[in-house]
């Protein structure tokens, strides 16, 4: 039996293309699409000692995870979904994918995580200083915290707390785990350079009026050269509620949809 370090196996049988969730809740998202639908998460964090790494960079990472779904499937077409920083890997994984050559069959990147500071000075060259409105305010939609006031103090908490786990060098308690997730991505993230990529991708998002929309739609269609489709789910008020039950059954029955 193949041995992966970040790929889990959550249903390998199936008469239809595989789907690759990068993060998020692969588990939850299985029940929610057909049975016969192979499906496999993907996450440095699934091994036990992941907090002795600290990844490369997103370009690293992209790589490392590729290499495990090329076991389960040589070639393309691919289907990938990602969510909040998995959104961000898609996102490089697809352009990996492209430029060897590969085919991409679907793309769905649920609130992606970008790097504020690369994406502002690429898009700010691709869309001109007379669009610096509609750039801002895509920017504060990318950058927008999923925590409140009160889940940041609890996060905060929870991240000393960890880092006596860190000192150590002790598993994180499960509890724990998502600390540990968002302090070995951050740097890598900081790092990360965006590039066009000639690909289409379903974005999904939270609630958003007009001036947002238009924001957003705007700056994507400048980073994927053949179209984006942007659905929001209005119920959708924090970032994490995408990761709830009825949002994880809007996203299945819309991949779902854009898989052949």
């Amino acid at each position: 039996m193949p041995q992966y370090t970040t790929l889990m196996p959550i249903r390998t049988k199936g008469t239809k293309p595989p789907l690759f969730c990068i993060h998020g809740q692969p588990l939850r998202m299985a029940q929610n699409l057909s049975a016969d639908r192979p499906i496999y998460g993907l996450s440095h964090i699934y091994h036990s000692d992941f907090l002795d790494e600290e990844p490369e960079s997103i370009e690293w990472i992209a790589a490392k995870y590729l290499s495990e779904v090329r076991q389960v499937q040589p070639e393309g077409p691919y289907h990938l979904c990602g969510f909040s920083a998995g959104g961000l890997i898609a996102y490089e994984m697809a352009r990996q994918l492209l430029d060897a050559g590969a085919t991409i069959g679907s793309l769905t990147l649920i609130e992606p995580t970008l790097g504020k500071k690369h994406t502002a000075h690429q898009l700010e060259s691709t869309l001109g200083a007379s669009n610096q409105d509609r750039l801002t305010l895509f920017l504060k939609l990318l950058a927008r915290s999923p925590l409140s006031l009160r889940e940041r103090t609890k996060y905060y908490f929870r991240l000393l707390t960890a880092q006596f786990y860190f000192l150590l060098k002790k598993p994180l308690p499960e509890e724990l785990r998502w600390v540990g997730y968002l302090k070995s991505l951050g740097p890598a993230m900081r790092k990360f350079t965006y590039h066009p990529i000639n690909c289409s991708a379903i974005l999904l998002y939270g609630y958003m009026n007009d001036e947002n929309y238009k924001a957003c739609s705007d700056c994507w269609n400048n980073l994927l050269m053949k179209g984006v489709k942007i659905q929001n789910l209005d119920d959708v008020k924090q970032h994490d509620d995408f990761m709830l039950d009825h949002s994880l059954k809007k996203i299945a029955e819309l991949i779902e949809m854009n898989i052949s």
